[in-house]
């Protein structure tokens, strides 16, 4: 953070985006706003020069043949992206992201992709395909007394497998989640979370980003606060947006054969 810009680093916007995820991005720049911070975003593509410096860092969906077509971009830049998580920056993965956050990927077929190792896991392809409405109570650090329930929807056939003592991103209400026997929902380790929640996850519920924008802030010795009535209409929308989720949640299908 250079004075008071916030530096949000966008990881293959053009691979992994396929899933509105720069409405991810553009909800920290809006939010942060709101706080009376500056941003500036920056997109890495491969073979570009990773910028030394960030605050946070997105990396959005995408399916395996796009994170095959990186090819060995992902290990040259996988060391910085654990060193950014490791000394604070909240990393967030998204979808396609969040496996490739991971130690690899496990296709059904072919080679495995070594992922950036942010997650100490895997994401094993060929599980149920899970698509629906996803409620969840997570475990990521929010402001005080801001509701840790979260909407959103999934759309994946991935068993994310998590190392021992690795905390996950949420508990399941309604949804899928890892599918790896228990009722939990991605990864988180320090600032950092995966998630297989799309929507997209930060315009659908502003509390978490808020806590991503005060995890980002405080490394850096700033306090968070966010303006109630700048961001007063777009807290109306995600309310309205989740209510929706709620409604239906039950009626949706909750798998594919």
């Amino acid at each position: 953070m250079t004075a008071d810009r916030l530096t949000i680093l966008h990881v293959y916007p053009r691979q992994m985006g396929v899933s509105g995820d720069r409405g991810n991005v553009a909800a920290l720049v809006r939010r942060a706003a709101a706080a009376d911070i500056e941003t500036q975003v920056l997109e890495y593509a491969p073979g570009d020069d990773l910028p030394t410096t960030a605050d946070v860092v997105v990396i959005g969906n995408g399916p395996l043949s796009a994170m095959r077509s990186l090819g060995d971009d992902v290990t040259r830049i996988g060391g910085a992206l654990r060193a950014f998580a490791a000394e604070g920056v909240p990393v967030l993965a998204v979808g396609g992201g969040f496996d490739l956050a991971t130690n690899e990927v496990v296709p059904t077929e072919g080679a495995p992709v070594v992922g950036f190792g942010v997650f100490d896991a895997r994401a094993v392809r060929g599980a149920e395909r899970r698509v629906n409405y996803f409620v969840l109570e997570t475990r990521y650090p929010l402001l005080p007394g801001a509701p840790k329930g979260l909407a959103g929807f999934e759309d994946h056939a991935t068993r994310i497998e998590l190392a021992a003592g690795v905390t996950p991103f949420a508990d399941v209400v309604s949804g899928g989640g890892n599918q790896a026997g228990s009722p939990v929902e991605g990864a988180i380790v320090g600032n950092s979370f995966g998630t297989h929640t799309q929507g997209p996850v930060l315009p659908l519920n502003p509390q978490l980003t808020d806590g991503v924008l005060a995890a980002a802030t405080a490394r850096l010795g700033r306090e968070y606060a966010p303006d109630a009535e700048q961001t007063a209409t777009i807290d109306r929308y995600a309310r309205e947006a989740r209510a929706t989720v709620d409604r239906y949640v039950d009626k949706a299908f909750k798998r594919i054969a």
